[in-house]
């Protein structure tokens, strides 16, 4: 796997592919523990409260109003959730001017935020939990498992210690190739030993 957050797994769990498989499997159960853990204590518009402080709000009517920021000012319609900033209908969550608007006027984010943003949504998606395994001991195999034979595998491991790094993909290396320079005429794809400006010795 090669996306962002394959990256990010294969980063924490370095160390732990040294392991034996069932140890192995016991830091990822832990490692998502604590990133569930972790998620569950963060509020998304904790940011956006923080910049709407310095922020001057003018009203033109009961849901339309004026917000002035270091010399700039964007309209915010409470009525439509929207905001001159486009942030507001995008993110369908207020933006830190809409937010000056709500915290002016006493009202409950909560009431101009998408479903998707609301805690009870954000909680369910680290509701999943992350069982711990118990004692070797303590297991329950079937017996048609128990029974059954483990054959060698079909393939032999390569002699050597296996690779810590990911392999890089063609045009990543073709991008981050660099190519030096000859240090006698400034031009690539040769050296100064190759080089037909070198001057020539007699």
């Amino acid at each position: 796997m090669t996306s962002n957050i394959a990256e990010c797994i294969n980063r924490h769990l370095v160390a732990a592919r040294e392991l034996p498989i069932f140890d192995f499997l016991e830091e990822v159960r832990k490692m998502f523990g604590r990133w569930n853990y972790n998620n569950r204590r963060n509020d998304i518009l904790v940011v956006f409260e923080v910049f709407s402080i310095c922020s001057q709000v003018e009203p033109s009517t009961k849901y339309l109003y004026t917000v002035y920021v270091e010399g700039r000012r964007f309209i915010v319609n409470l009525d439509n959730k929207t905001c001159s900033c486009w942030m507001f209908q995008i993110d369908e969550i207020p933006c830190p001017y809409a937010w000056a608007v709500i915290k002016k006027k006493n009202l409950t984010a909560d009431d101009y935020c998408s479903e998707l943003f609301k805690p009870h949504t954000v909680v369910n998606t680290y509701d999943v939990v992350v069982d711990p395994l118990p004692d070797e001991r303590e297991w329950k195999v079937p017996t048609y498992l128990s029974e059954d034979v483990v054959l060698l595998p079909r393939y032999k491991r390569p002699p050597g210690s296996p690779k810590k790094k990911r392999d890089k993909p063609l045009v990543e290396l073709l991008l981050g190739k660099k190519r030096h320079a000859c240090s006698t005429c400034g031009q690539t794809g040769h050296n100064r030993h190759s080089c037909s400006n070198a001057p020539r010795r007699k």
